[in-house]
């Protein structure tokens, strides 16, 4: 297993030495140049680190932090910054950052820093980390009990409508096929099939969920069956 870096850097110079000497090191690494790309990155995708500058074109590194803090994404960040006071060291801190560097710096300083994180805060190479929630816009799917929470608050779900998200969370972005659907839910009772009710669980599992920026969270695939339509990430 490859470490994923991402490096939130908007000088371009900066941002291609880097790419350059964390793909040399070994690691596998991408870069941004703005705060939003960085936040929907972060909480869309799986990264073992973020090398974060606190000095982006549209909003500020520490925002970014935060923002991917209240996600409940816990990855390291490493900070990078044009400020040595204390001040912003302590406010890098605060928002959630797990260490911080000043411009300019030695790469390989930076790369000793990297290395200390992930060893200290990432699983290691060739070992999985256990994944103990799923996450989706509002949505918090716990895989030990599989219940799923909205905002703090459990989501009153039956048994096999919890099931059903289960499935759609962890096949997304695949779609679901009716046929999976009924073999998983319904065949193994020896339960009847009719043609509307999965139409009617798929139906009350939408409604019950709501939507998430305008977009329902479980869409129906003509053709094919249903698919979770919003990006969804693990989390420890």
């Amino acid at each position: 297993m490859k470490y994923r870096i991402l490096v939130a850097e908007d000088e371009a110079s900066v941002l291609e030495g880097l790419l350059e000497a964390l793909s040399g090191a070994g690691y596998e690494a991408a870069g941004v140049t703005a705060g939003e790309a960085a936040v929907r990155k972060l909480t869309e995708e799986n990264w073992s680190l973020c090398i974060l500058d606190v000095r982006l074109p549209d909003m500020s590194g520490f925002d970014v932090c935060r923002r991917v803090r209240e996600a409940g994404t816990h990855l390291p960040v490493l900070f990078l910054t044009a400020f040595s006071d204390e001040a912003n060291t302590v406010r890098g801190f605060e928002m959630g950052g797990d260490d911080y560097v000043a411009k300019p710096f030695r790469l390989r300083e930076l790369l000793s820093r990297v290395e200390a994180l992930l060893r200290r805060c990432a699983p290691r190479e060739g070992e999985a980390a256990e994944r103990r929630f799923l996450v989706s816009g509002d949505i918090c799917l716990n895989l030990k009990n599989r219940k799923l929470e909205m905002g703090g608050e459990e989501l009153l779900l039956t048994p096999k409508e919890s099931q059903i998200a289960y499935l759609l969370m962890s096949k997304w972005p695949e779609a679901v096929s009716r046929d999976e659907l009924v073999r998983t839910f319904w065949d193994k009772t020896g339960q009847y099939i009719e043609n509307n009710t999965i139409r009617v669980h798929m139906s009350r599992l939408r409604e019950k969920l709501g939507t998430y920026e305008g977009n329902n969270y479980v869409e129906t695939v003509r053709g094919i069956g249903y698919r979770w339509n919003i990006p969804v990430r693990s989390a420890l």
